[in-house]
């Protein structure tokens, strides 16, 4: 989903996906920051926080963020961890936020857990949420009551769900879908697949059984359901035409920086990468139609 910022830069931000697609160029599009490896949750299927990472200072957060703006680039994510935990000093997430915004990135989005207040001036926000509250609460630790709570008390304009598909959740999409439509605070849900960092598991679903799975949100699609997922993007995971890794994001992490993820070099992790906003640049940068609409629905 980090993708669907990079619209909301308006007309350069449609000259630059323009400008890639007609002269074959591959300039980035999207950068992220990962400011905290920490994460009050710990989750059964994440394997990319509580490394024991320490955070990054203030000014090696903004040492990155000057890199990533050197390359062009305009839209980004803040991650973790989660980033609401982050502090240096007095510093904390709405300083990043603020510091981006002066630096000159027209696009802000930050991707949280939704466990705190969700009070943030960026653009948008995406909150994690993995299925109806027996489910996410065994995938995540008890917090599906707490989240939605937070959802329902933000004063953000633009809040959406994250909903990270392994073999404990699928079947819930559909309900899920059903119940997050009645929350009139959430605009819409984007659906990623498990990524096996540590290897397949009793959370993967192979390629055979995400293309099914897709099947199932393009019918939802259909119905109208607030489903964020372009159906260029869709098609192209269900059909594997999509390339990875992808040079149109960049990830700066660790105080390092990354061409695509941290886990770049890993043909495992790659061939199986769930990561659909990937996707969505893909097509997006392809003049896809249904790609570029989905993002500009998202902001």
């Amino acid at each position: 989903m980090k993708a669907y910022s990079f619209l909301s830069q308006g007309f350069s931000g449609l000259l630059r996906v323009a400008g890639n697609a007609l002269f074959g160029k591959c300039r980035p599009l999207v950068g992220g920051i990962a400011i905290t490896d920490r994460c009050n949750l710990h989750c059964l299927q994440c394997a990319v926080s509580n490394r024991g990472m320490p955070d990054m200072g203030l000014d090696e957060i903004l040492t990155g963020l000057k890199r990533l703006r050197e390359m062009g680039i305009r839209a980004l994510f803040v991650e973790g961890g989660e980033p609401f935990l982050w502090q240096d000093g007095e510093n904390e997430l709405e300083d990043v936020v603020a510091n981006a915004r002066i630096m000159g990135f027209r696009s802000i989005v930050v991707y949280t857990n939704g466990t705190f207040p969700i009070e943030t001036s960026a653009d948008a926000v995406f909150v994690s949420l993995d299925g109806l509250k027996h489910t996410n609460d065994r995938l995540r630790g008890k917090s599906y009551d707490a989240v939605v709570s937070n959802i329902k008390d933000s004063p953000h304009p633009k809040l959406l769900i994250n909903f990270t598909i392994n073999r404990t959740n699928e079947p819930e999409i559909e309900p899920f879908c059903d119940e997050v439509s009645r929350i009139d605070h959430i605009r819409g849900v984007f659906f990623y697949f498990y990524t096996p960092y540590r290897g397949a598991d009793d959370f993967f679903l192979d390629r055979e059984e995400r293309a099914g799975v897709i099947e199932r949100i393009l019918r939802l699609k259909s119905t109208g359901c607030r489903i964020l997922n372009s159906a260029a993007a869709l098609r192209g995971v269900r059909d594997d035409t999509w390339d990875r890794p992808t040079s149109l994001c960049y990830l700066y992490a660790d105080n390092r920086l990354y061409r695509c993820c941290r886990h770049i070099g890993n043909e495992d992790t790659c061939r199986n990468c769930g990561y659909l906003g990937y996707a969505e640049l893909h097509f997006m940068a392809r003049l896809r139609p249904s790609a570029i609409l989905s993002a500009a629905r998202c902001l």
